[in-house]
């Protein structure tokens, strides 16, 4: 019988180092692919997921209940991608870490036996490769990794029917896109 995460979070929250573990376990593998979409340097992803790991594990003591463990967990890994590549600005060429949210992973997903279904989605992913990169996320959070609008509110640091006009605008400008190339 496997732990909810929300009672897992609440063994983290008494510094258990297995509960630590077994959440690290549960979601880097979510949490790898999203900052991938964020930024494309693969390392810093990792990196960034390391940090977040240590600091939640060395402040448990100030750390407090939530309702939604991957939500915080994303929403910990996109805040610190983007303070980690604000100090980098200064001295790095920012150019390698340009925000593009990158989509070849969600090429597989769209794969299909009949030729037309599958030139079909690769138009699709052509057209969700021109959205910006705040559309491209918000599509993303919503149905690749199934967050609800506060939820994707929370972690992308806007309002709750901000979030829901974001998507509705996504996905107009989305299918404007695909229809006007069809």
């Amino acid at each position: 019988m496997q732990i909810s995460d929300e009672k897992l979070w609440g063994l983290c929250l008494t510094g258990d180092k297995e509960a630590f573990r077994e959440i690290y376990c549960r979601f880097y593998s979510l949490l790898y692919n999203y900052g991938s979409k964020l930024v494309s340097d693969k390392d810093l992803v990792k990196d960034c997921i390391q940090d977040i790991f240590i600091k939640l594990i060395q402040n448990y003591q100030s750390l407090s209940a939530t309702p939604n463990v991957k939500g915080y967990l994303i929403k910990a890994l996109r805040n610190k991608l983007y303070d980690t590549l604000e100090k980098e600005k200064a001295t790095d060429d920012i150019s390698l870490y340009e925000e593009v949210f990158v989509t070849d992973e969600l090429m597989p997903l769209l794969s299909f036996e009949d030729s037309d279904a599958d030139n079909r989605a690769k138009h699709l992913m052509q057209v969700f490769s021109q959205l910006s990169p705040h559309q491209q996320e918000i599509i993303y959070l919503y149905y690749v990794n199934e967050l609800k609008h506060d939820e994707i509110a929370e972690i992308m640091g806007i309002n709750y029917q901000s979030s829901k006009n974001l998507l509705f605008r996504s996905l107009t400008c989305l299918r404007k896109l695909y229809l006007k190339k069809n």
